[in-house]
Parts: C-alpha cells; structure tokens; sequence
C-alpha cells in the first residue's frame, strides 16, 4: 500500500504542513518517488508520524523526540525523565497556590509579605520553565 503526502497526512490526522515539517527536521525519512515524482508513502512512514503525533501530545519537544532516534521501541527512559518534569512543575504549580490563597486570606493591608513571597515563587517558576525549555 502506498499513499501520497496529503493521503498519509490525512490518514494520520495531521496536516501536509506537518508531514513536511517532519521531513525538514529529520524525523520522518523521505518515501521513495513514482515515476511522475510524487511521494510514495508506506506504512512504516504512518507508523512514524503516529508515533511523533502520540509523543508530541504527551509533550515531548520535536529535538527531544529525534534525540530518541529512530527506534519504534517504548522510550522508558524518556517516558520516566517526561514524568519527573511534570511532578516538579505540579509541584511547583501546588505551591503557587498554596501561596495566593495565603495572600488572598491576608487582610488587605497586610498583604505586602505575602506578595513578596508570590513574587519570588513565580520568579523561580519562571526561571525553571526556561531551565526546562532550554533542555528540551
């Protein structure tokens, strides 16, 4: 079986636009060509898209996920490094909260150490993120 970039786009709920973007970024090897010159897609090239759709949706970044190569095989290492990002974001997110209800229960005039100590957690919030960002 073997299908055209907008068939295999369509097959895999993306756009052309992302099929392409895959092929720019090295994700997704190029198909072979007919003899008129369009793109001959397979099912492993399906299977690839699925899977960087699948990834991206449990957040991984596009460089992440091209750093676990091409591999089909489950990413454990991945998976668990992903899942220890978002406990410490949740964890980061639980405090922030904690935070503001502590400064919306000050009486208003007595609010200036609590937005203080909410200033310095979206700081560090802040500063993780680009941590975390640049990683990726």
């Amino acid at each position: 079986m073997a299908w055209s970039t907008r068939e295999i786009a369509e097959l895999a709920g993306t756009t052309l636009r992302t099929v392409r973007h895959y092929h720019d970024v090295g994700l997704l090897p190029e198909p072979e060509r007919r003899p008129n010159g369009y793109k001959q897609y397979r099912v492993a090239h399906l299977v690839r898209i699925l899977r960087i759709t699948r990834l991206t949706g449990l957040g991984f970044s596009l460089s992440r996920i091209a750093a676990m190569g091409g591999a089909d095989d489950h990413p454990e290492d991945a998976l668990r490094a992903l899942d220890a990002e978002l406990a410490a974001t949740i964890a980061r997110l639980q405090r922030v909260r904690l935070e503001l209800a502590a400064y919306q229960a000050e009486p208003a005039g007595c609010r200036t150490a609590a937005l203080s100590r909410f200033q310095a957690l979206i700081a560090e919030i802040d500063t993780s993120s680009d941590e975390s960002s640049a990683s990726s």
